[in-house]
């Protein structure tokens, strides 16, 4: 934060892409998974932890 509590813009934007990447996570999961098989879905959960992974390394990185 900067000089009396102001939000750099930066930050704005990540709060809302992380919000954008749970919102498309939810709808993802409430179309389609429920049609799928579970080793599709067991494939599916891997990669998203693996993609929460790298944004939470990524922002720890730039200190967000």
């Amino acid at each position: 934060m900067n000089k009396k509590g102001e939000v750099k813009a930066q930050y704005i934007f990540y709060i809302i892409g992380i919000i954008f990447l749970f919102a498309t996570v939810a709808y993802f999961s409430y179309e389609y998974l429920f049609n799928l098989s579970d080793i599709i879905k067991a494939i599916i959960l891997v990669c998203l932890t693996i993609v929460f992974f790298f944004v939470a390394d990524f922002m720890a990185e730039r200190e967000v």
